[in-house]
């Protein structure tokens, strides 16, 4: 049905596979047909073993679809004659059946499931291929599903009767051309089952024979009379598949898949049954407490002895690992949760291992409809490593033995489920427990491959890099757990309750400050990354880089030691994705979106799960003009069913500026309720109605963006959503109210950005000696920051320079701002930049008279509407372009530009000064 070709995606930088039609095929309607169908049945699926469509398109005549690259074999290439290994090829059958219930749950039926059109992955990971023959089907009896279509003439691809398919996979119903539904790929996939675990087909030829003979009137010999390692309840398994009624058949995909499950189960249950029996000891009479430390004793010199011997390397640096929950019979709450945190934080010192982002297993469970806060037991822990490509998973335990504790780890390679490691320690005291924890974890990163070197030099003791307190670390747990399922707002008592148990507690500070941060309230955040850097001592190596570009970040505002820090984070730990994500968004502050983007998709090829770097990649793409990009990137986050505030916010700014005011609203709706999340977004609202001149509209929204931001108890974004506000009434002309405005901000609370927006507000509103004094303050008080030195204060004194008559000054001011001029830097009251040393310098200018300077300035708010966005400025440089060709004397493109603007406003609030001013002038002309 098609050739396929390995390609580059050159705006993803990614391989995929082109599939186009062959050449003999290009004029043949049913061939284009089934190939169009092939594109809309798998890109309606979202599976992880089901290969993805990322597009459909025509180039000179051709017909091809954009899909995933796989790397590996298809299944008829893996078997050849041979069967699989029982273990493997259950954990194959699994995901094939999961795929299938996927693929039925949407009402398609694939029609051809055969081994050639079943990938498996160089990870061990098996994806359905070719959807060409799909058709939509009706629901088979005993499956249940909402909204499925039913089939018509117009969904099918071949009309009823007639026989489609590979023959030696056919289900009778196939064969004899009658209507068909989900259950005859459970057949098909029988046949399949079949042919793995013997290497022989169950109805071997391809000929109308086979019909005949086999999969109509023969039912082929068990499994187990070929290969007779495997189960009796394998055969029940694949004969059931096989059944030639199909209402004796399996009635759908899940129940299938349920009985594999089952069957894993049970293999490895009894396996692990033998390896007890065969390490049973004699004497198994004494008393438990007696025997027990013997028996961990005897265990653990023998684990030690065989490990010191027989120290080959188990994991790469290209693996990645799943951290499991623990199992916890101590019956004392107080571990769940901790004990998990804590290895996290032991094993993310290794530069060698990498952990499967919490995140990405968030996206992953509900892709696996598991709730987000099921507990992880090891069989979801395997099943989550398989589907994110994963190697090992780790599971670890804690039981009482007298007033003893006993902690196990266990390092196990989650697709052959073969024990990679353990280890077994013991702790006299509750107190004791993270210090024995610390301890096997350290002895089991060596023996799963990390070398002695680097451990030995990333170990700093749990108790240090964390806190000693079981209760501290809990609080923090639950702060990190909350977070990643409610946002910021939420975990922010737990990191309080964290740093209470432990004022001690770095790391505590540190994510404190993160979540502030994230909100908005960057005086909160600054101050608990101060005390973060004050404990540095008390932190992993990992930890430190973090807090110390933290603090160059936050504190000092020193970007480019910030970024010198990421940077060498990065180089310590190539495998941590954490200095790429935030690399890109100093990169983004100092307006090097090139440089974002490049850093973000280096974070997310190293964690795909994470949304963060979805919607800052997002972002970037809107600053960079790359609107469909953007829109895409959200597309495939919403795909994966990843969520997070900026996807929403970013994908509101891609809506506006496309004129999509539906998609604006269903980012406010999304929003309403949203503690810490909808004043933010109504913001965004008040300036897109500023935009547009709605001032009465504007105002509106901004008193509901400060109420909702004081009810979630941020009173510094409260404040800058005012100062934003008295900021738009100060450029509208409106300057008494600005002030008033500015005043009632700064009555609320004065951090140092709601300092650097009111003394910009002053003196635009013709306040100068209140906004030079400001000004004065801030350097003292910030004298080595970027962001403050280099892009605020120049601005700033540049207002006031106008003031003062002295336009001249002004753009010699201003000169220092040209390195960043285009950034996107904090404080962004604006969902973005403001764009003001620009403006600024564009209004001094006209002042000058000198025209052409001023309409070069004013085209840098049409050139980079992405970075502009809904700011009001942007519409306001419109008119500022009229007034700078009339000052040319180009009469012509200055009546145009008039026209623009006005036509822009031409539903605004009639009393807006500065429009009542365009208005004159445009008379006049």
């Amino acid at each position: 049905m098609g050739v396929v070709y390995k390609a580059e995606d050159t705006r993803l930088h990614r391989a995929v596979g082109l599939k186009f039609l062959p050449a003999e095929m290009l004029h043949d309607p049913a061939a284009l047909e089934r190939f169009r169908r092939e594109a809309l049945a798998a890109s309606a699926l979202n599976h992880p073993n089901i290969c993805t469509i990322h597009d459909i398109g025509e180039h000179d005549g051709q017909q091809f679809i954009v899909m995933e690259f796989l790397d590996g074999a298809t299944l008829k290439h893996r078997i050849s004659g041979k069967h699989f290994p029982f273990s493997e090829m259950l954990e194959l059958a699994i995901q094939i059946a999961d795929a299938l219930r996927a693929a039925h749950a949407q009402g398609i039926i694939h029609r051809d499931i055969k081994p050639a059109n079943l990938f498996v992955t160089k990870q061990s990971n098996a994806k359905i291929l070719d959807f060409g023959l799909a058709k939509f089907a009706p629901v088979a009896e005993g499956f249940s599903v909402s909204a499925m279509p039913t089939a018509t003439e117009d969904t099918l691809l071949t009309s009823p009767g007639s026989t489609v398919g590979t023959v030696a996979y056919m289900s009778p119903e196939q064969a004899r051309g009658e209507e068909l539904d989900t259950r005859t790929d459970l057949f098909s996939f029988g046949a399949v089952l079949y042919e793995m675990a013997t290497g022989r087909m169950a109805f071997p030829g391809n000929s109308a024979a086979v019909i005949h003979d086999g999969i109509l009137n023969r039912t082929p010999v068990s499994p187990s009379q070929f290969n007779h390692g495997l189960p009796p309840k394998l055969d029940e398994i694949v004969g059931k598949a096989l059944e030639k009624d199909r209402k004796l058949r399996y009635q759908n995909a899940s129940d299938i898949r349920t009985d594999l499950q089952r069957l894993r189960r049970d293999s490895e249950s009894a396996r692990m049954s033998l390896v007890t029996k065969g390490q049973s000891a004699t004497g198994i009479r004494k008393k438990w407490k007696a025997i027990v430390p013997a028996i961990i004793a005897v265990a653990t010199v023998a684990a030690g002895g065989y490990f010191y011997f027989h120290r080959t390397p188990k994991l790469t640096d290209k693996d990645t690992i799943v951290l499991a929950d623990f199992s916890n019979t101590t019956g004392d709450t107080v571990f769940d949760g901790t004990l998990r945190q804590g290895l996290s934080v032991q094993l993310e010192q290794s530069p060698f291992l990498r952990i499967i982002s919490d995140q990405q297993i968030q996206q992953t469970l509900r892709m696996m409809s598991q709730k987000p806060d099921v507990k992880i037991t090891p069989e979801i822990a395997r099943d989550l490593c398989q589907r994110t490509g994963g190697r090992a998973y780790l599971s670890g335990s804690i039981a009482s033995l007298g007033s003893q504790y006993v902690l196990g780890l266990s390092a196990v390679d989650c697709h052959t489920g073969d024990l990679l490691s353990q280890e077994q320690v013991q702790a006299a005291r509750e107190e004791d427990v993270l210090k024995a924890l610390d301890q096997a974890a350290t002895k089991l990163r060596e023996k799963v491959g990390e070398s002695f070197g680097t451990v030995q030099k990333y170990d700093t003791p749990l108790d240090q890099a964390t806190t000693p307190s079981l209760e501290a670390l809990k609080a923090y747990s639950l702060g990190n757990k909350t977070q990643r399922e409610n946002g910021d707002t939420a975990a922010i008592p737990f990191y309080k309750r964290a740093i209470e148990l432990d004022p001690k507690f770095a790391k505590a500070y540190a994510s404190l400050g993160a979540s502030y941060s994230n909100l908005g309230e960057t005086a909160s955040a600054s101050e608990n990354v101060k005390k973060a850097y004050e404990l540095r001592d008390r932190v992993s190596e990992h930890e430190k880089f973090s807090i110390a570009a933290f603090y160059y970040t936050f504190v000092t505002g020193e970007l480019e030691k910030a970024n010198e820090t990421y940077m060498l984070w990065a180089q310590t730990y190539p495998r941590s994705p954490g200095p790429h994500h935030n690399l890109s968004v100093n990169y983004g502050y100092l307006g090097q979106y090139d440089k974002a983007v490049a850093e973000t998709l280096e974070s997310l090829r190293l964690d795909p799960g994470s949304s963060d770097s979805y919607g800052d990649l997002v972002q970037y793409y809107v600053f960079l003009n790359r609107l469909d990009d953007a829109r895409a990137t959200y597309q495939q986050a919403m795909a994966r069913r990843l969520d997070s505030a900026s996807l929403h916010f970013n994908m509101y700014c891609v809506a506006f500026l496309q004129g999509d005011a539906a998609e604006m609203q269903r980012q406010m709706v999304w929003a309403i309720g949203k503690r810490g999340i909808e004043d933010i977004l109504l913001s965004y609202q008040s300036d897109s109605e500023a935009f547009s001149g709605h001032l009465g509209k504007a105002r509106e929204f901004s008193r509901r963006a400060v109420e909702s931001a004081r009810g979630a108890d941020e009173k510094e974004s409260a404040a800058e959503w005012q100062m934003n506000a008295a900021l738009r009434e100060a450029e509208f002309g409106n300057a008494t109210r600005a002030r008033e405005e500015t005043a009632s901000a700064m009555a609320l609370v004065l951090t140092r950005d709601v300092q650097i927006l009111a003394g910009l507000a002053k003196a635009r509103s013709r306040g100068s000696g209140g906004a030079q004094g400001m000004a004065d303050e801030l350097e003292k008080q910030n004298p080595l920051n970027t962001v403050i030195n280099g892009y605020w204060l120049p601005t700033m004194r540049a207002a006031v320079e106008i003031n003062r008559n002295d336009p001249s000054k002004a753009i010699e001011l201003l000169q220092t701002a040209a390195s960043t001029e285009l950034g996107n830097p904090l404080p962004q009251v604006n969902g973005g930049v403001f764009f003001y040393p620009i403006y600024v310098r564009a209004q001094a200018y006209l002042l000058l008279h000198r025209g052409s300077e001023a309409a070069a300035e004013f085209q840098k708010f049409l050139a980079h509407r992405g970075v502009v966005g809904n700011c009001p400025l942007g519409a306001l440089a419109r008119l500022g372009l009229a007034r700078a060709y009339a000052l040319q004397g180009d009469t012509p493109k200055a009546k145009a530009a008039y026209q623009d603007f006005l036509t822009l406003w031409k539903d605004a609030d009639p009393d807006v000064p500065i429009l009542i001013a365009a208005k004159a002038e445009y008379a006049k002309l």
